[in-house]
């Protein structure tokens, strides 16, 4: 039977949505028809999946998926620019992590950019729509994040790595950010410092809010003088930050990045200021790298293990496909000094 005239986008490109609208169902009642999922009736799947095949909605991976095969491959977007994952360390620990994970088990990981997140949520669709994959993994969640809401929708696994929600479709890889702001705090303290900034990436990000607040937490208890500004994890608006706080008539002693690029840049912005490091100032990287190394000064780092991230992650999406409860986590990290720290003045 040849597609209906009425159904098929001008596009040519039938998509989940399309579907949903000629059998008047929702996308979330076509994903869980085509995927072989509960929460439909017998009489509306039939009806979905004789639709689909009328509008020819019919590429290789939707094929495999309403014969009942399996992909084999979990889907993975950053939403991030293209500059800051090609040199942040973290994606390529994180990455070598889950890939690690997956290859033993015969899966691959499918991997995409997006420009925000409205693109990802779409990518995550047509995903799902296209069959392409098993399941999914959710970096940086937000508060109230759509990708979320409309991932519970879709009822397709997911893992949300630093996030706080767990359910039949949709678990959480959880990272203890207080814990690790304590040790990096901990550290400039035992040092002496009383006065310490802290550039912080996208505030919008969880995982930032909860830093943010352990290290306002940790400052009011100790009686310390503590600031934050936003850097957004862009080398220019580190720069500008670290200007910014190092201008000010009473500047920090010690400042936080949170990631080696930030600290990189805020340390060029210092040398442009004729301050040196960690005479005038400290500094400390939320992430450890080869580049903190070698650098000179070498800078202090909290040292976390992404690719034990990465691992934990792809742990958590096969148990949740194998139907097995998620494990707990066990992540470590240790704030490593280097030439960048030292007691004020030193």
């Amino acid at each position: 039977m040849g597609a209906r005239a009425t159904g098929v986008p001008r596009s040519g490109r039938v998509t989940i949505s399309d579907i949903a609208r000629e059998a008047g169902v929702t996308s979330g009642a076509v994903s869980l028809a085509i995927n072989g999922k509960p929460g439909v009736s017998d009489i509306t799947r039939a009806r979905i999946l004789k639709i689909a095949d009328e509008m020819r909605w019919r590429p290789n991976h939707a094929a495999k998926t309403l014969r009942g095969q399996s992909p084999r491959s979990i889907g993975l977007v950053l939403t991030r620019p293209e500059e800051v994952v090609g040199e942040e360390v973290f994606f390529t620990k994180f990455l070598a992590g889950v890939g690690s994970v997956l290859s033993q088990r015969g899966y691959s990981l499918q991997l995409q950019l997006a420009t925000d997140l409205a693109s990802e949520t779409a990518i995550h669709a047509e995903w799902i729509a296209d069959g392409r994959v098993d399941g999914i993994l959710v970096l940086d969640p937000r508060l109230d994040d759509p990708r979320v809401a409309r991932l519970l929708e879709l009822g397709h696994p997911a893992v949300i790595v630093g996030g706080d929600i767990d359910g039949e479709a949709l678990t959480s890889v959880r990272t203890d950010d207080g814990k690790f702001m304590r040790a990096v705090f901990d550290h400039l303290i035992t040092l002496g410092h009383e006065r310490i900034g802290y550039i912080t990436g996208d505030q919008s990000f969880s995982h930032i809010r909860r830093r943010i607040d352990a290290f306002t937490d940790f400052a009011l208890t100790a009686g310390v003088w503590g600031i934050t500004l936003a850097g957004d994890f862009v080398p220019q608006q580190a720069k500008d930050a670290t200007r910014k706080l190092m201008s000010s008539p009473k500047r920090p002693t010690a400042l936080i990045f949170d990631s080696e690029v930030m600290a990189i840049a805020g340390m060029a912005t210092l040398t442009e200021m004729g301050l040196v490091v960690p005479h005038d100032v400290s500094v400390l990287s939320w992430e450890d790298s080869a580049t903190c190394q070698v650098l000179h000064p070498t800078v202090t780092a909290l040292n976390r293990d992404a690719a034990a991230l990465g691992r934990e992650a792809a742990t958590g999406i096969l148990r949740l496909l194998d139907r097995e409860p998620p494990a707990e986590p066990v992540m470590v990290a240790a704030v490593v000094q280097r030439e960048s720290t030292a007691p004020p003045g030193f």
